[in-house]
C-alpha cells in the first residue's frame, strides 16, 4: 500500500477542516465588511449631520430629515422585499443571476416611481409640512428621481451580499458617504432643508452609477445593467420576497413615521432634536445586523449552518460586542450631540440614553428574525414585523403627546423588549438544536435558470 493511500483519510480529513474553516471565514469576513460599512457610514452620517447643523437652522435640518424620511419610507414600500429575495434565491441559481439582479432593479425602480407621485399627489393630507413640493416642479422631480435612487441604492447592497462580496457594499457606501459631506453646503445651499436632502440624494445617484458599471460586473460574471422583466423568474421569487417585503416596511415603520410624526406633533426644531439622537442610537444595530445579516447570506447557500455552533457563536458575539458600545453611547451620548450645538445635547441625551436600553433586545430580534427568513416561515416575519409596527407607532403616538420625543423612545424600547421577552427561549431552542438535514424549507426556483 502507498504512502498516499495509507494517509488518505487524513489528508480527506484535513482538507475537509480546511474547507469547514474557509467556509466559517466567510462568514465572519462579510459581516466584518457589513459591520464596517455601518461604522463608516455611522461616523460619515455624524459628520454630515454636524456640517448640516452648523450651516442651516434646525428647521432646515427637519426639513431635511423628513424628506429623507419621506423617501425612505417610499423607497421601503417600493423594495418589494426583493433584497431579501435576491440574497435567498441567488445561491440557488445556476444561471441567470444577472437576469435576477435586473428584473429586482427594474420592477423596484418601476414601483418607486409610482410611489413617489403617490405621495406627492396627497403630500398634504399626510405630511403638510412637506406640501412646498407640489409648489416646484423641479422640487418634485427631484423627489421622485432620489427616490427612484434610494431604492436602487438598497437593491445594489443586497446584491453583493447575496454573492457574499460585501468589501463592495463598504466601498460603494463609502464613495456615497465622502460625497455627501460637500454637495449640500456647495452645491445645493439655496434649496435649504430640500439643499440636505438633494445632497444626500445625489451622492447615492453618483454611488449607483459607479457600483452598477464598475463593482457588479466584477462579481456576476457578464453583468450589463439593462432594464430586464423576466416575469417567469420573478414568479418564483416575489412570493417569498413580497411577504418580506411586507416584513421590512413593517420593521422599517419607526425610522420613517418618527420623523413625520414629531414634526407634525411637536415641530420641526424637535424633529432636528431626535432625529440625531436616533441616528447615534443606529450605531447599536451596526454589530447584531451586520452579523444577522452575514449568518443570513450564508444560511441561505448551506442552511445546516444555523446550527452547529455557527449561529449560536454569531449571536453571542453581537451581544459581547453590542454591550460596550452601548456603554460608550451612553456615557458620551451628551458630548457627541453637543457637537451640532446646545440645543440638540439638552434636548436629545436623555432620548439617546433612553435608545440605548434596546441594545440586548435589537440582537435577540435580529438573529429571530434572521433564522425564520432562511427557513421561510412566512407566519412568523410577519408576526415579528407587524408586532413591532403596530405597537411601536401606536404607544409611540401616545406617549409622544403625554412626554414629548423621550415618550417615543420609551415607546421603542418597550417594544423591541416586550417582543425579545417573548422569542428568546424559541430562538435559543433554534441555536442549540441538532443539525438537521430539513433546514432548507421550501423549494428553490428552478435550476434551469
Amino acid at each position: 500500500m502507498s504512502i498516499y493511500s495509507q494517509n488518505r483519510p487524513f489528508l480527506s480529513h484535513r482538507l475537509f477542516d480546511m474547507y469547514r474553516k474557509a467556509k466559517c471565514s466567510s462568514l465572519y469576513n462579510n459581516a466584518f465588511y457589513l459591520m464596517l460599512n455601518t461604522a463608516c457610514a455611522s461616523v460619515l452620517g455624524f459628520i454630515f449631520w454636524y456640517i448640516m447643523a452648523r450651516h442651516f437652522s434646525s428647521s432646515d435640518v427637519g426639513i431635511g430629515s423628513a424628506l429623507n424620511s419621506a423617501s425612505g419610507l417610499v423607497s421601503s414600500f417600493a423594495g418589494l422585499g426583493l433584497g431579501i429575495g435576491l440574497v435567498r434565491f441567488i445561491p440557488d441559481l445556476r444561471e441567470g443571476a444577472n437576469r435576477l439582479v435586473n428584473s429586482a432593479l427594474t420592477l423596484a425602480g418601476v414601483v418607486a416611481i409610482v410611489g413617489s407621485l403617490i405621495y406627492l399627489a396627497g403630500v398634504q393630507q399626510w405630511a403638510p409640512t412637506l406640501s412646498f413640493l407640489c409648489n416646484n416642479f423641479w422640487l418634485a422631480s427631484g423627489f421622485v428621481l432620489f427616490t427612484f435612487s434610494t431604492v436602487l441604492y438598497g437593491l445594489v447592497d443586497q446584491s453583493f451580499i447575496a454573492a457574499r462580496t460585501s468589501s463592495y457594499v463598504f466601498w460603494k457606501n463609502l464613495i456615497a458617504g465622502l460625497l455627501k459631506l460637500p454637495l449640500p453646503v456647495l452645491v445645493f445651499a439655496s434649496l435649504k432643508g430640500f439643499g440636505i436632502f438633494a445632497g444626500f440624494g445625489t451622492s447615492n445617484l453618483i454611488a449607483i452609477v459607479i457600483a452598477l458599471f464598475l463593482f457588479l460586473p466584477k462579481v456576476y460574471n457578464g453583468y450589463f445593467p439593462r432594464p430586464t422583466w423576466d416575469i417567469e423568474m420573478l414568479q418564483h421569487v416575489l412570493p417569498f420576497s413580497f411577504i418580506n417585503y411586507l416584513s421590512g416596511f413593517l420593521n422599517n415603520i419607526p425610522n420613517f413615521v418618527y420623523p413625520l410624526m414629531i414634526i407634525n406633533v411637536v415641530g420641526p426644531d424637535y424633529n432636528a432634536y431626535f432625529y440625531m439622537s436616533w441616528m447615534i442610537a443606529l450605531v447599536l444595530a451596526i454589530i447584531p445586523g451586520s452579523l444577522a445579516q452575514s449568518l443570513f447570506a450564508e444560511g441561505s447557500h448551506d442552511p445546516l449552518r444555523l446550527r452547529g455552533g455557527d449561529g449560536r457563536k454569531a449571536f453571542f458575539l453581537s451581544v459581547v460586542l453590542t454591550i460596550p458600545v452601548g456603554g460608550v453611547i451612553a456615557l458620551l451620548g451628551g458630548w457627541i450631540l453637543h457637537f451640532f450645538g446646545p440645543a440638540y445635547a439638552q434636548n436629545g441625551t436623555g432620548v439617546l440614553r433612553i435608545l440605548v436600553l434596546s441594545i440586548i433586545p435589537l440582537c435577540v430580534n435580529s438573529f429571530f428574525m434572521t433564522i425564520n427568513q432562511v427557513k421561510k416561515r412566512i407566519h412568523i416575519i410577519i408576526g415579528q414585523a407587524a408586532f413591532i409596527a403596530v405597537i411601536s407607532i401606536g404607544l409611540g403616538y401616545w406617549l409622544l403627546c403625554k412626554y414629548g420625543i423621550k415618550g417615543i423612545a420609551c415607546a421603542y424600547v418597550i417594544t423591541q423588549l416586550s417582543w425579545a421577552v417573548i422569542v428568546s427561549w424559541p430562538l435559543w431552542k433554534e441555536l442549540n438544536g441538532k443539525v438537521s438535514s430539513k433546514l432548507g424549507g421550501e423549494s428553490a426556483p428552478s435550476q434551469r435558470y
